[in-house]
């Protein structure tokens, strides 16, 4: 990155200079230059100091001449007068947080992208706190044709996206609080769950997913794991356009992204979900359009990965090629991208359906159904990504950057999907080489029709064995991840976080909701204290039908799910009982 007067910044790639933004028109004097993450850290006049292309606070309105990021994380500068300052370390800001709910400890910025920490040497730490990672840069790339132009809204190590969103065609929200990253811990009460952004709740109308909850007869923020991210951005803004592989016209495209974990059970423990809503807010079709998920993952030393597609499973991983790391050692971890909800088509047929997973809620959209995963191709390092807007939507599409298709070597086929073999078994076509990896994951073509959402849900997972490359457990864990969604987390209790700061002063039995329900309720109970508890459910004549949980809970906040697909409708009884404490209630299912 090269910098100069009035926020004027270059970014050199392939020995070539493009224009790059940054949100300032201070003259920049330095930036900070490590092997890792070059462009985060930038400083200039007036006591400048940006992160990852945001400012920081400081404490001086002098210049800043000159800084380092130590490698013990702390942030010293020098300046005019004999300025030196210097800082404790670096914490998330409210930009780019992490989501440290299980094993995994992931970064995510309000621009877009994830996987990235402009303090680190990544931005999937796993395990958590262990200072290792796995991947190092992710994010998502659209683009179409709309009438005779080619446009694309880029995501990879920059970003085309800013925080926002799109009203009457006009961006707006860049640079305000209210489109920060929004994160909720279950059973934790913060400034983030207050400011949860939905209109329902008083708040900035972003569209922030929330439940009605009859207890109160209120809505409330809707937990969809023991942590919650939400966060809303726009490629709207025609200055943000200025990625190498893409400066085109905007698509004038919001995105909201929620992003969520759970704690247990222990096939849940190295897997994050996170869902796109794609929508078109422009009054033009998008047509020939596709959904790329690109990701650069480093499994530790990123020298010695190899990539591979599982078409059957619509995962991309990326595992070690000789199975042994100077970071992760001996049987590294492998890791990918399961595809859990492709784009979908209108079918118009009433038996086309598909059931997406809303928190406490579920909902079933019927007369469409999932397309396919299209394509994906991998590249070895920067010498072979595309670099112009050309040789990108080339890449999305499944070809090679010139067009031409990539041709199996194995059966001698033409293929949109790169190292389709099984490298288990050693049969089709695998990776012969190591090198620093990157893969693109593409859905398409398809059609959006202005004002039209597509939502797509994908699940990053990580595993580690002791068999050939941990590639059979990472894919067990892609099959548990699809398997639980697929159940709407049914029996899955979302447990109250250590974060959460306040407990009840009893045991407490709240009205399950919702109620009436059809066939799936939760059930929400609240303990002072570690505690033995059992739910039973009876039917309206006493009988006991069916026993929900008999077994001890932390202290927190609880919610145990209730499926009663298969039964009559009817009024049943449950019945709650923990140390002693018994409460009941009425639980109404209809049909």
């Amino acid at each position: 990155l090269l910098v100069g007067d009035c926020g004027t910044t270059w970014r050199v790639n392939n020995n070539m200079a493009y224009p790059y933004t940054i949100n300032t028109k201070e003259n920049l004097y330095c930036m900070d230059e490590p092997s890792i993450n070059f462009d985060q850290y930038l400083c200039g006049e007036d006591g400048l100091f940006m992160v990852n292309g945001r400012i920081t606070q400081t404490n001086t309105a002098l210049d800043l001449k000159s800084f380092r990021i130590t490698y013990d994380n702390k942030a010293i500068a020098v300046g005019e007068a004999g300025t030196i300052l210097h800082t404790a370390d670096v914490t998330e800001s409210p930009y780019e947080k992490n989501l440290n709910g299980n094993n995994i400890r992931a970064w995510f910025m309000n621009n877009g992208r994830f996987n990235n920490h402009s303090h680190s040497n990544g931005g999937f730490e796993w395990p958590k706190g262990s200072n290792k990672y796995a991947k190092f840069s992710s994010g998502l790339i659209l683009g179409g044709l709309v009438g005779s132009d080619t446009l694309l809204a880029v995501c990879d190590y920059d970003s085309e996206f800013l925080p926002g969103q799109t009203i009457g065609g006009i961006p707006q929200g860049n640079g305000t609080m209210d489109f920060k990253v929004f994160k909720i811990v279950f059973g934790a009460g913060d400034s983030d769950r207050t400011g949860w952004p939905n209109a329902l709740l008083g708040n900035s109308n972003q569209g922030a997913p929330v439940f009605f909850d009859s207890s109160t007869g209120t809505a409330k923020p809707n937990d969809f794991g023991n942590q919650t991210m939400f966060y809303s951005y726009t490629d709207s803004y025609t200055e943000s356009h200025r990625h190498y592989a893409g400066r085109t016209s905007p698509l004038i495209c919001d995105v909201k992204q929620i992003t969520y974990c759970f704690n247990q059970p222990e096939e849940l423990k190295n897997v994050i979900y996170q869902e796109y809503r794609i929508i078109n807010r422009s009054n033009r079709q998008w047509d020939e359009f596709y959904i790329t998920y690109f990701s650069d993952d480093d499994l530790g030393d990123s020298e010695n990965d190899a990539e591979a597609t599982d078409t059957s499973m619509r995962l991309s991983y990326t595992y070690n090629f000789d199975n042994n790391d100077v970071v992760y050692g001996t049987n590294p971890p492998a890791t990918g991208f399961a595809v859990i909800r492709a784009p979908y088509v209108r079918t118009g047929s009433s038996g086309d359906s598909i059931e997406y997973y809303e928190g406490r809620l579920s909902r079933l959209r019927t007369g469409i159904r999932e397309t396919r995963l299209s394509a994906n191709i991998i590249f070895h390092d920067d010498t072979w990504q595309p670099n112009t807007m050309k040789e990108l939507y080339n890449t999305m599409k499944g070809l090679k950057k010139t067009g031409e298709s990539y041709i199996n070597p194995v059966n001698g086929q033409p293929t949109r999907f790169m190292y389709s073999g099984d490298p288990v078994t050693g049969t089709g076509w695998n990776s012969t080489s190591t090198g620093d990896m990157r893969f693109y994951q593409s859905f398409g073509p398809m059609a959006v029709s202005p004002g039209d959402t597509q939502i797509v849900v994908i699940a990053q997972v990580i595993a580690r064995g002791n068999s050939w490359r941990s590639i059979s457990e990472l894919r067990e864990t892609a099959v548990q991840a699809r398997t639980f969604y697929d159940n709407m987390f049914r029996g899955v209790v979302i447990n109250a976080s250590s974060n959460s700061t306040e407990l009840p002063a009893k045991h407490k039995l709240y009205q399950n909701y919702p109620n009436p329900f059809n066939p799936l309720t939760e059930i929400r109970f609240e303990l002072y204290k570690p505690a033995d508890v059992e739910l039973t459910v009876f039917d309206i004549s006493g009988r006991k039908f069916k026993n929900l949980e008999n077994r001890r809970f932390d202290a927190g906040d609880h919610i145990v799910r209730f499926d009663a697909g298969g039964l009559s409708s009817g009024i049943y009884i449950l019945q709650f009982n923990a140390d002693g404490v018994s409460e009941s209630m009425k639980m109404v299912y209809t049909k």
